[in-house]
């Protein structure tokens, strides 16, 4: 294709968009089940188009395709574990009293 260079610029670009979204829910380790629909969307959208682009045989397509699936499937599952496991925090304990608390 003459302007493959549009097409892998779009795909860069759409790629670095989920690096914020996927490092704040790990660092956060929360979502809600409200974004769920959404994640589903664009999982079946981006499903579609590689699917799209296998069907014609087009490398370039799906070299541009693959990843976002790739990403969309992580973030997807990455925010189903957070919801599923939002109840279940973990337990830290307590730092241990000091022994000495006598004045000198």
């Amino acid at each position: 294709m003459k302007y493959d260079y549009l097409m892998n610029t779009s795909s860069a670009i759409f790629f670095v968009c989920y690096i914020p979204e996927l490092y704040a829910n790990y660092k956060n380790k929360n979502a809600n089940v409200y974004n769920m629909p959404e994640k589903v969307l664009m999982l079946v959208g981006s499903g579609f188009a590689f699917s799209f682009a296998y069907m014609n045989e087009d490398i370039a397509l799906m070299s541009n395709y693959g990843p976002i699936v790739a990403l969309d499937l992580i973030a997807l599952l990455m925010r189903l574990y957070y919801v599923v496991h939002k109840d279940k925090e973990i337990a830290v304990p307590a730092p241990a009293p000091s022994e000495d608390l006598t004045v000198a």
